[in-house]
């Protein structure tokens, strides 16, 4: 009775969860992660930063101004405010400050003909948001390994306690038959002793299987953001090798480093292009308050500016771009070469693993065996418990290896996959 209960409570531990899936885990993970919300928004500013790019370089700057300069005469006449002082006067040259400034004007001005730093600033624009792109999906592709290793982590730990569950309900039904046996006087008191240390042990066994799942869910959980800690059963992730691409992923990112570094050297080479600003002002502008109702009018006008000579910034900077060009080409050349190598060792590490559980199979079909014969044995008296119990914890060992291998090879596959990217 007490083995049958034993059974429905291990059974029930095991069934009364809900079932979860990798991709419930990786969805989650891909709502809640901040940095790729992160990115989500920084999409938007780059749709703010080409508004503010127009705006800059091809909308019309409307400003108001306003200036009041006070520059008094003294022993003047009296006159404080003159725009003709005596000779016998005291303050600033006339001839500088007009003897004082009234001004308050609406301004209006406008780049004219710079069509090609706007669409400089605007290649500018565009790179650092297919750099974001770039970035949200690396961080992505990131997330999903790194959650798909904790999954299959955490589903290792789960396929321990079922192994545990079931050494501990075959060892507590052999124990309920051995003490049967006992009291008929077919089995030593020791044999039976024996029998019940090794439940007891593997209980404990199964205590901290159980703990090492709750832990390693819990990670799992805040790995993906996920608040609810409650224990849930997971489902068997079977991952396939996925084949290369013929570009990989990885190399985008020194196309972008390419194209940020020609982009900097257009913006700079813009400074050699004439600027012309177009302007536009009307309102007050007068030097003395008298007659100041008669000094309302308006100016327009255009301004040029051009550098003739700045020390040969141009081909300075060219050179700093051939440089930077080609330090991102032997970059690129070193990390494709890794890339390759580290998927012809992942390669390798899937086939061992391959061939291992394949040999692990067949001890464990052989073990089988082997503990149905030692079971015979045990009970004609050919066998002692001792020998049997050796058996049988080799046979949960290779069992748990078996169990480390399978999860340890669709690791590599999960590895194998984020390289083929």
């Amino acid at each position: 009775m007490v083995t049958r209960l034993l059974y429905i409570s291990l059974c029930f531990y095991s069934l009364t969860f809900a079932q979860q899936t990798l991709d419930n885990f990786i969805s989650r993970a891909v709502e809640n992660s901040p940095v790729l919300k992160d990115y989500r928004s920084q999409s938007e500013i780059t749709r703010i930063d080409q508004k503010i790019n127009s705006a800059e370089n091809s909308a019309f700057q409307v400003s108001l101004t306003s200036d009041y300069l006070f520059v008094p005469y003294f022993n003047n006449n009296g006159q404080l405010v003159t725009t003709d002082p005596s000779p016998e006067a005291v303050g600033y040259d006339i001839n500088i400050f007009d003897g004082g400034l009234y001004s308050a004007q609406l301004n209006l001005e406008r780049n004219i003909f710079n069509g090609r730093l706007t669409d400089a600033r605007e290649s500018q624009i565009r790179i650092r948001d297919q750099s974001a792109g770039y970035d949200f999906n690396l961080e992505k592709h990131t997330l999903v390994k790194e959650v798909t290793d904790q999954y299959l982590t955490t589903y290792q730990d789960l396929l321990l306690i079922r192994l545990s569950e079931e050494v501990t309900t075959t060892l507590a039904e052999q124990l309920k038959l051995t003490g049967e046996l006992l009291g008929k006087g077919f089995v030593r008191p020791q044999d039976y002793l024996l029998l019940k240390i090794e439940l007891k042990n593997q209980q404990i066994a199964l205590r901290n299987a159980r703990e090492n799942y709750r832990s390693s869910l819990y990670r799992l959980d805040a790995m993906c953001g996920i608040t609810d800690t409650a224990l849930v059963t997971l489902e068997q992730a079977d991952l396939n090798i996925e084949s290369p691409p013929s570009e990989s992923m990885f190399m985008h990112r020194f196309d972008l480093d390419s194209m940020t570094t020609v982009n900097e050297q257009e913006l700079f080479e813009v400074r050699y292009t004439p600027q012309i600003r177009l302007f536009f002002n009307t309102g007050l502008n007068a030097v003395e308050l008298h007659n100041m109702q008669r000094k309302f009018g308006m100016s327009a006008g255009l301004a040029l500016s051009l550098p003739l000579y700045d020390g040969g910034q141009k081909s300075l900077t060219r050179q700093k771009s051939s440089i930077a060009s080609r330090t991102i080409g032997t970059y690129r050349q070193f990390t494709a070469r890794n890339i390759k190598m580290k998927r012809d060792e992942l390669v390798s590490h899937i086939n061992i693993l391959k061939q291992n559980i394949r040999d692990l199979s067949h001890q464990v079909s052989d073990y089988q065996d082997l503990l149905q014969l030692s079971e015979a044995q045990l009970q004609q008296g050919n066998t002692t418990m001792i020998d049997h119990l050796i058996l049988t914890r080799n046979f949960t060992e290779i069992r748990r290896n078996k169990i480390e291998a399978e999860i340890n090879y669709q690791l590599q596959i999960n590895a194998y996959n984020y390289w083929s990217w």
